[in-house]
C-alpha cells in the first residue's frame, strides 16, 4: 500500500520534532474529493454531488480567507443544539439556517482513503482528528446520538454528556 501523507516539524525544547497528520492511500479512489465541492473562498463550501452548503471550520474556528483560524470547540449533545441557535441568531457566514447534519450527510464528506483526519483538507482545511455530532438519535438507547469520528472516518455512537466538536451543515 502507498500512503501519502503531510509533514510537518515542530520546535520542541529547541530541537525540530517531526509530527505527521494526514495519511491517504494513493492507491485508491477519492470518495469525498475537492472536485466534489464548489470552492467559494468563503466560510461555506457546497457539496455539488449532495447539494449539500457546510460550514468549512468546525464551531469555534474562523474562516480567514484561505484557512481556518481559531481554537476548535468542544460540546455536549444539548449544549450543540443550543450553540446552533445561537449561530444562527448571529447569522453565521450570513445564514440562518445552520443545523446539525444527519449521520448519513456528515458521512458525505469523509474521504475513505485518507485518516487523521478522513477528510478532504482542501475543502476542509482544519479537522481534528475527532468525533463530531450529528442529530441523529440511536433508537432506543437515550441519551445517545451518533457522532462520526474523522480520525478513521467511522459513525460511533456517543453518549450526549461526552463532549464533541460541531461541522455544521445549512439548510433543509
Amino acid at each position: 500500500m502507498m500512503l501519502r501523507g503531510l509533514f510537518f516539524s515542530f520546535l520542541v525544547a529547541g530541537l525540530v520534532m517531526p509530527a505527521y497528520a494526514q495519511k491517504c492511500d494513493a492507491s485508491k479512489s477519492a470518495t469525498a474529493p475537492f472536485s466534489q465541492f464548489s470552492d467559494t473562498a468563503a466560510a461555506t463550501i457546497t457539496d455539488k454531488k449532495n447539494k449539500n452548503t457546510w460550514l468549512r471550520c468546525p464551531v469555534g474556528m474562523s474562516w480567514d480567507g484561505s484557512s481556518c483560524t481559531g481554537i476548535s470547540l468542544k460540546y455536549t449533545w444539548s449544549e450543540a443544539v443550543v450553540e446552533v441557535e445561537e449561530l444562527n441568531q448571529k447569522k453565521l457566514a450570513g445564514r440562518n439556517d445552520w443545523r446539525l447534519p444527519t449521520v448519513d450527510e456528515l458521512a458525505t464528506v469523509v474521504e475513505k482513503r485518507c485518516f487523521k483526519p478522513a477528510i478532504d483538507l482542501k475543502a476542509f482545511p482544519y479537522s481534528p482528528e475527532s468525533g463530531f455530532w450529528t442529530d441523529t438519535a440511536v433508537d432506543g438507547v437515550q441519551p445517545r446520538a451518533w457522532v462520526v469520528h474523522f480520525l478513521n472516518g467511522n459513525p460511533y455512537v456517543a453518549n450526549k454528556n461526552q463532549t464533541w466538536r460541531l461541522r455544521l451543515i445549512a439548510g433543509k
